[in-house]
Parts: C-alpha cells; structure tokens; sequence
C-alpha cells in the first residue's frame, strides 16, 4: 500500500491499540483518502459540508 515492508511489520506486531496506531507515519502513508474511498467509506467531513449546504 505504498509503504516499506519493514514498516508496515512493525506496526502490524506493536503492542499499540488501533486508537495509538491511526495516528502513525505508516497508517496515514497506506491509508490515504482516495484508499479509503475506493474502499467505500463515507467522508463525515462530505457529509457535514452537505448537511451545512456546502457542497
């Protein structure tokens, strides 16, 4: 997903709790915005704009 081998295994094998972990280089490196859209996820941001007549 975009990031080294050895990194993305230290992530996977820390003691961190999954809160701990979003906030890591690694996560927000493989994780992007478009990743996460293509996964189908859905913005809150998206979602706020729209309820705010932004968007």
């Amino acid at each position: 997903m975009g990031i080294r081998t050895r990194q993305a295994i230290l992530t996977a094998i820390s003691s961190k709790s999954y809160w701990r972990l979003s906030r890591t280089l690694a996560t927000h490196s493989g994780m992007s915005n478009d990743w996460l859209k293509q996964q189908g996820l859905i913005s809150f941001r998206d979602l706020w704009m729209k309820a705010q007549g932004y968007l």
